[in-house]
């Protein structure tokens, strides 16, 4: 069984004979091979290509990986995060890196960041009391309540917490580091994955996360991810 770990703005999972097709995503993607490895990227020049060695790569950039086994990283490039891997790129689409073997399984996320020099941390403890509020409201979801977001909009949001909308955006991306309609995609996506390893299957995982339905789900997931619903749930069953 494959280890996923998900928090707003990062999924890394390590996965077993991964063969995808050229392709590109908004997220930037660390490549931590366990295994054999191939990576390739076109350029003016031609394909770049890497073999079993970590990678960092740029949003937006096509790529092909042939993976025996391994971890993939994707993370949402306004996050904080992913602001440490675009200095680490430094205007570069591509980075390989020299990283010690490592085992195949990891349950802390800082741990396997950090073979990468990024700091993250999983709980910052002085937010802001609105902001607070707000996440002990969204974290109803993680006790088996899932709210569905009809009414997450944000001018309704701040209203609730009675600052402007501007504000209350300015605020909440100044405390989670990610923009409130991209930590909001992510907490909904979490829930539907939540519900996916809790035995529903695509589409009731849809409706609980609140998409329209399994298709919305899985092409929303696809473009964030980079890999597709029925992929990771096929290694999920493993």
């Amino acid at each position: 069984m494959p280890i996923i770990l998900i928090e707003p703005g990062i999924l890394a999972v390590h996965t077993q004979v991964l063969d995808t097709a050229n392709h590109q995503h908004a997220l930037q993607q660390l490549t931590l091979p366990t295994g054999s490895a191939h990576l390739s990227t076109p350029t003016t020049e031609g394909i770049r290509s890497y073999r079993d060695t970590a990678i960092i790569l740029k949003e937006n950039v096509p790529h092909q990986l042939t993976m025996h086994s391994g971890w993939v990283i994707l993370i949402e490039p306004t996050s904080r995060v992913g602001l440490q891997v675009s200095a680490m790129l430094a205007g570069r689409e591509t980075r390989s890196l020299s990283i010690p073997d490592t085992p195949d399984e990891f349950s802390h996320l800082p741990t396997l960041l950090g073979l990468f020099n990024l700091r993250y941390q999983q709980k910052i403890h002085h937010y802001d009391p609105r902001i607070s509020q707000l996440l002990k409201h969204l974290d109803q979801c993680f006790a088996g309540t899932c709210i569905k977001p009809d009414h997450w909009l944000a001018k309704d949001i701040a209203q609730q917490l009675s600052l402007s909308q501007s504000r209350f955006l300015h605020l909440f991306k100044e405390n989670m580091g990610l923009p409130w309609r991209a930590y909001l995609l992510w907490r909904r996506l979490i829930c539907a994955i939540t519900a996916l390893k809790a035995g529903h299957n695509a589409t009731q995982a849809a409706y609980i996360a609140g998409f329209s339905d399994s298709a919305h789900l899985s092409r929303t997931f696809k473009n964030h991810f980079g890999i597709t619903l029925q992929k990771l749930t096929s290694l999920n069953n493993k």
